[in-house]
């Protein structure tokens, strides 16, 4: 096929400057497209880690209406210790996650295996599915104790906290202890 062609004598067709505006239109467009891709890509990103940040606030949620009520023999060296599982008996177990007391101080409890935030998530584990739960355990493990990490967490720059179960007062009426999102 021939680009140009005469016709009554003239040359037709398209000159080496239309040629490189078209290209160059095309290529804008397809960096346009591309780059639309890739924030999409970020966006899902961005809603899953959200979701895993819902998922963790929906288990501290269940774990703490759970815990509140009933009785604990938290001792095993003592099975006569009975303690009643009060609000505040149910905050210091979970702020104290990784060796968490009873309302008497001077009974400690067997340590969990990891401390920090990741101790805390330990206390959930049974209201999280079993490979959310070892996926969190996998990613955060190898970083800092005091951050939950997931694969999308870690392509976004993001991780998940425990915050500590803060004493209700006049400023803070949490009743629950918040699942925090960084940055």
């Amino acid at each position: 096929m021939r680009i140009s062609e005469k016709i009554n004598n003239k040359d037709v067709g398209f000159s080496l400057v239309e040629l490189l505006l078209v290209l160059g239109i095309i290529s804008i467009m397809a960096a346009i497209v591309i780059n639309s891709f890739s924030n999409a890509a970020q966006d899902s990103r961005n809603v899953v880690t959200r979701q895993q940040q819902a998922t963790l606030q929906s288990a501290v949620n269940n774990w703490v209406a759970g815990q509140i009520g009933g009785y604990e023999r938290p001792d095993p060296n003592n099975p006569n210790l009975v303690i009643e599982r009060t609000v505040s008996y149910v905050r210091n177990k979970y702020n104290y996650g990784a060796n968490y007391w009873t309302d008497a101080p001077g009974l400690p409890r067997n340590s969990r295996t990891l401390g920090g935030v990741v101790g805390r998530l330990d206390l959930i584990r049974d209201y999280l599915d079993e490979d959310t739960y070892e996926h969190f355990m996998n990613s955060s493990s190898q970083f800092n104790s005091n951050k939950i990490l997931s694969g999308a967490m870690q392509k976004t720059g993001q991780y998940l906290t425990l915050s500590a179960w803060a004493n209700p007062n006049a400023n803070n009426k949490n009743t629950y202890p918040k699942v925090e999102l960084f940055p």
